[in-house]
């Protein structure tokens, strides 16, 4: 579902709540995860993603609460290579970038939790034939929290948005002012709705990159918070065009402000030496390497490994100093980086709110 363009922003379905998207480091109830269907990958390619999206949740099942959607026809499939201790929720599924399909959980006042839906469309019509599951998941995904949930005023995913829970929105205009998502749309329309629904009041435009082809550009490929005011991003150095793209997204952050006048503090991140990887992965036009596409469950952060053991131990303690209070857990990725994505794709956390946590047997239904 698209939602029309140029109408006013959604009231929400409480006339006195205050949305709120809480940043990443706040508490939560759990992580949710998607486990992908034959109706988009099959074969090789599908056994060396499911095996990786495994070892995902095998370590953010360490430090915290983990809830998966799965197709009915795969519930066997995943029951053998989940967590023991996950949750698993039989909906219609095709893709496992949860944090695109899936909702985006914000909080009201009260901190009840509300389900943000943004309207998937296969990031600007890129799928062909388009997917009938996903677009639908998010609702699907509220449904079996029981969640009230609303359709945000323009399309988006939940990559394409880092907040710092002060106030202050990343994101890029390539994914969100793009004609093949919100034709038409101005950059004062999209502040208005992200204002209203995500409780920000200033937002920084990042150029994006016109070299993404699958999402145009995601934020969470250039920069995460590590806190207000300290960003980790991606570096760049060579003399590639995507260096320069990524060249031109740094330079927009070191000019920003956040929403208290702060300059960001910017801790640069290694890219891998494609020498040293296997040709099938370093060819490949879709291999994302971004070792800033990393998931924070509580007291920790689970994060990449690409297969240059230095570049990932460079990066890896890069990341340890900068969250000296959390675990780090690398885990070995090149299937799912090979899809264009990365494991902050693969999840969505579920703030702690004043809302009964999901619980019951693995087989948690959810219609």
């Amino acid at each position: 579902m698209t939602a029309p363009l140029h109408k006013p922003v959604a009231t929400p379905p409480h006339a006195h709540a205050r949305w709120r998207m809480p940043p990443e480091w706040h508490p939560h109830a759990a992580c949710w995860m998607a486990w992908p269907s034959h109706s988009v990958m099959s074969g090789a390619r599908r056994h060396e993603v499911i095996g990786e999206l495994a070892h995902i949740a095998h370590a953010i099942a360490l430090f915290e609460p983990l809830h998966v959607a799965v197709d009915p026809a795969h519930l066997e499939e995943a029951r053998r290579l989940m967590p023991a201790n996950a949750a698993l929720h039989p909906m219609p599924v095709d893709d496992h970038w949860m944090r695109d399909t899936g909702p985006t959980f914000v909080l009201d006042d009260a901190l009840t939790l509300h389900a943000l839906r943004w309207n998937f469309n296969g990031w600007g019509h890129k799928m062909r034939p388009m997917p009938d599951a996903d677009p639908r998941l998010a609702a699907r995904v509220a449904l079996a929290l029981g969640a009230d949930t609303s359709a945000a005023p323009l399309v988006a995913e939940g990559g394409s948005l880092h907040v710092d829970g002060e106030g202050t929105l990343i994101v890029t205009q390539t994914s969100i002012l793009n004609p093949n998502r919100n034709p038409g749309m101005t950059r004062r329309e999209a502040e208005a709705a992200f204002r209203h629904w995500l409780g920000v009041t200033h937002i920084v435009w990042l150029p994006g990159s016109q070299l993404d082809t699958i999402t145009d550009g995601h934020v969470d490929g250039v920069a995460s918070f590590v806190r207000p005011g300290v960003l980790l991003a991606t570096s760049a150095d060579g003399d590639d065009e995507w260096s320069r793209e990524a060249r031109e997204n740094l330079r927009a952050l070191r000019l920003a402000r956040d929403a208290h006048g702060r300059r960001f503090d910017i801790g640069l991140l290694p890219s891998p030496d494609f020498d040293v990887l296997p040709a099938s992965v370093a060819d490949d036009p879709d291999f994302a390497p971004e070792y800033v596409n990393f998931y924070l469950p509580n007291g920790g952060v689970v994060m990449a490994s690409f297969g240059d053991s230095a570049a990932d131990a460079h990066a890896r303690d890069i990341v340890q100093r900068a969250f000296p209070d959390r675990r780090v857990v690398q885990v070995p990725l090149r299937g799912i980086a090979r899809r264009g994505g990365g494991i902050h794709c693969c999840t969505q956390q579920q703030p702690a709110a004043r809302f009964p946590a999901v619980t019951g047997a693995r087989n948690a239904s959810a219609s």
